[in-house]
């Protein structure tokens, strides 16, 4: 179960992969960070996606490598949902938890777990309220975009 947690945070570049049974396993994000396809293959026709989003708000860039490559990683991350949602929702009814937005930090950033998970599950229980699992749809915040007052203050945009 350690090695099994260990390789779900084996960001290449920044944590080695972990060998289980002869095989280098890395973070899943890397290669398919929402399953939605693996869901859709293995037959599913209504798929619940709780996305963690990507700080689309930052005061400033991620300021150390490690930090750039978590940054990058959710913004790739975001891009494979919105192209995997629009792709599969022909196959599938897909009911989207709309992300945290604005998010100003990583939502990797375990400092403030306590925070973003308060601000997350206020969010999912207002969107569950307005009838969320009744209709599917993908909501904009997975989508790219800046906030106008972080590319004002520092310039920060997601391409």
């Amino acid at each position: 179960m350690v090695d099994a947690v260990v390789a779900s945070a084996a960001i290449p570049g920044v944590f080695p992969p972990v060998p289980i049974d002869g095989i280098d396993l890395v973070e899943i994000g890397v290669a398919n960070n929402t399953p939605i396809s693996v869901a859709v293959g293995l037959g599913a026709k209504r798929i619940i996606v709780l996305p963690a989003g990507f700080a689309c708000a930052l005061h400033k860039p991620p300021a150390n490598a490690i930090a750039q490559a978590i940054h990058a990683m959710t913004l790739i991350s975001a891009r494979q949902l919105v192209r995997d949602l629009a792709f599969y929702s022909s196959r599938a009814e897909i009911f989207v938890v709309p992300p945290l937005c604005p998010l100003d930090v990583s939502p990797y950033g375990y400092i403030q777990c306590d925070r973003l998970i308060e601000r997350a599950a206020g969010k999912t229980r207002a969107w569950l309220s307005d009838g969320g699992l009744e209709r599917a749809f993908i909501p904009a915040e997975p989508y790219e975009h800046a906030h106008a007052e972080a590319v004002k203050q520092k310039g920060v945009r997601h391409q």
